[in-house]
């Protein structure tokens, strides 16, 4: 089912790169952009995601504009919005919960307890991105071209399996921003702020019991030997955003003509199949899990209700903040919940089994 999803975003992505070439003709002097990212190169966001979104700009210009990927990440995750601002690297993907106090209204698209499907939540994001949150320009000194969320985050620890707030008390877990973060609190947990790049390390020297993490990252980053056992509930307990952002400098430089065309293959466009490569690499992520022997446990009822109870202040303290900003906050998460109804509808989304 998900590689059907995948391949048919694929080809969309390849019919609109060949349909703006046919339309226009070469103006300007090729431009040869940097692309750096840690994330390694088997993952499936790269592989089915970024990967096809850098090939579609020289594709998209006919080659006046192309983005080549370096081999290397230029350094730990967090740094990376300065990379871009800066002018250290010409385009990536940020985490903005990695810097936490400079963006805000991504928090929305991190909220649990909404969807198991990173694609349905990545393009109800961007859908609600353009009506309620543009406007705000959080981003300054950089362009926005598209962004992305994983699927859902879990329990995930080497010490007991948690089927109860009683369980989870006092583990010692990784945690990615403070959504997550907040929740973790709530529940008792000790939270350790990293970003993935060191959880490996983390948890083969003991410093954490386990992660707050998805179905997919305990197999792209090799995590599996240090877990047994995970605990899922409905919808995520968390979700991570990550930003595309191209250096402004950069972006001005850029004919008119082909920033168009470059926007025509990233927005909302890019988000579908990104997000759709992210429901497949937990699929695969799933079945590695269940290679390895890790025990998956559905978060019981009772538990599930003190979490979504525990959440429920921190979701009014952002209500807060986004309504200093001028943004209506109720209005943009109730049309959240809403697109991503009809974009599960209309992919035909079915959860994965385990």
């Amino acid at each position: 089912m998900f590689s059907k999803k995948l391949t048919t975003a694929l080809v969309a992505a390849t019919a609109i790169c060949g349909a703006a070439m046919a339309t226009f003709s070469t103006a300007q002097a090729e431009m040869n952009l940097r692309y750096a990212t840690w994330d390694p190169p088997h993952h499936e966001m790269r592989k089915f995601g970024v990967d096809v979104w850098v090939k579609s700009i020289g594709k998209v210009t006919e080659g006046r504009v192309n983005v080549k990927m370096l081999t290397k990440g230029l350094g730990a995750p967090p740094a990376y919005h300065d990379f871009i601002k800066d002018g250290a690297i010409d385009v990536a993907h940020i985490i903005p919960a990695y810097t936490p106090g400079r963006f805000l209204l991504h928090k929305l698209a991190e909220f649990p307890f909404l969807t198991d499907s990173a694609q349905a939540r990545t393009v109800a994001y961007w859908r609600v991105y353009k009506k309620y949150f543009e406007k705000a320009d959080e981003a300054q000194g950089m362009k926005l071209l598209t962004f992305w969320a994983h699927g859902p985050g879990l329990i995930h620890n080497n010490v007991r399996a948690v089927k109860s707030m009683a369980d989870i008390k006092g583990l010692k877990l990784r945690v990615s921003g403070d959504n997550i973060s907040a929740l973790a609190k709530s529940m008792g947990v000790t939270p350790i702020f990293m970003p993935i790049t060191k959880v490996h390390n983390a948890l083969s020297k003991g410093v954490i019991d386990g992660v707050f993490l998805t179905y997919e990252g305990v197999k792209n980053f090799k995590a599996s030997k240090y877990l047994k056992f995970a605990t899922t509930a409905p919808g995520g307990l968390y979700a991570t955003v990550f930003q595309m952002y191209m250096n402004k400098k950069v972006w001005d430089s850029i004919s008119k003509k082909d920033q168009d065309l470059i926007m025509s293959v990233s927005g909302e466009h890019s988000a579908n199949y990104i997000g759709a490569a992210w429901d497949l690499a937990d699929v695969n992520g799933i079945k590695d899990m269940k290679s390895k022997g890790i025990t998956l446990t559905r978060m019981p009822a009772d538990m599930l209700a003190e979490a979504k109870r525990m959440w429920a202040p921190i979701q009014a303290e952002w209500m807060k903040k986004a309504a200093a900003k001028g943004i209506d906050g109720e209005g943009a998460l109730a049309m959240f919940k809403a697109e991503i109804k009809k974009i599960e509808a209309d992919i035909g989304w079915k959860a994965p089994k385990y």
